[in-house]
């Protein structure tokens, strides 16, 4: 089984703030056995250093979900009083990425022009990017985040086995999806499946 890679922020500010992701990944682990890593960045430097070990075949093969944790805004993920683009996280991944999907679990990060999200995922090699193009609220994300990696647990990291996972999703769930303004973009440069794909409204 493969499994997810988490990098995460500091919500509140304050070391001493018990707001984490952590629990949704120990329950993906304890009732699933989805393995996982997670590690807290308070700053730019740390998530470059982290993404840095993330990137390498030997980590990202048997963690090809990356999970982005922090809080975000159009185009960016932000680190403290820092931003990181997904123009700058393309660079940082630069063609490393071959069988990996990424999810922005920060708000409005995938609120972003769907060419340029293209040129990412070409750049990166990366099978999809999935995110929210608005703000949600923290609980509502959180329980919709373990029903959306429970479709991760037995996926074929490959173009067929991300349309699976695409299409099985959007029919379970299309007006939670709606509603979170979730958003589940698939690289168009990887082969596409002969199977009609329905997509989630743009």
């Amino acid at each position: 089984m493969k499994g997810i890679f988490c990098l995460e922020g500091f919500w509140i500010g304050d070391h001493r703030s018990k707001t984490t992701v952590v629990p949704v990944l120990e329950l993906m682990h304890g009732y699933q056995g989805m393995p996982y890593v997670h590690h807290r960045c308070g700053s730019k430097d740390e998530f470059v250093f982290s993404i840095g070990r993330w990137k390498t075949k030997s980590f990202h093969k048997k963690y090809p979900f990356l999970f982005l944790a922090f809080h975000g805004e159009q185009g960016h993920i932000r680190i403290g009083s820092e931003t990181v683009s997904i123009e700058e996280l393309g660079v940082l991944l630069e063609d490393k990425c071959a069988g990996t999907v990424i999810y922005f679990g920060s708000c409005a990060t995938m609120k972003w022009n769907k060419r340029f999200l293209q040129n990412f995922m070409e750049r990166t090699q990366t099978l999809a990017v999935l995110g929210y193009k608005d703000y949600v609220e923290w609980l509502p994300s959180a329980s919709f985040e373990i029903r959306l990696l429970s479709y991760f647990q037995e996926m074929v990291y490959t173009t067929d086995g991300i349309h699976q996972v695409k299409e099985q999703l959007v029919k379970d769930c299309r007006p939670l999806l709606n509603n979170l303004k979730f958003r589940f973009e698939i690289n168009e440069r990887l082969r596409i499946t002969p199977k009609t794909i329905r997509s989630i409204p743009k």
